[in-house]
């Protein structure tokens, strides 16, 4: 395994062309696209984009959807146990 960055991985998505941000918990990236950004809609970009997450030492990535009128700092919610 190598070694888990999530800034490598921000860095190396947004270099892809993505506005987006990259949030880590564990082995999961979560990545935060700005409003408006639908690349990862397209099948080529999500391969990317696990294939990257993969290689800067994550087993798994997830997507963060949000609302266009959803402010900026609002999360998903996560049930918690």
């Amino acid at each position: 395994m190598s070694v888990r960055s999530r800034e490598t991985l921000e860095r190396a998505l947004q270099d892809m062309g993505l506005h987006c941000r990259v949030e880590a918990y564990d082995a999961l990236a979560v990545v935060v696209p700005e409003v408006g950004e639908r690349r990862l809609e397209l099948h080529d970009i999500r391969r990317r984009a696990i294939e990257l997450a993969r290689t800067y030492g994550f087993s798994h990535l997830a997507v963060e959807l949000r609302e266009p009128e959803q402010p900026p700092d609002t999360r998903a919610t996560l049930p918690r146990g």
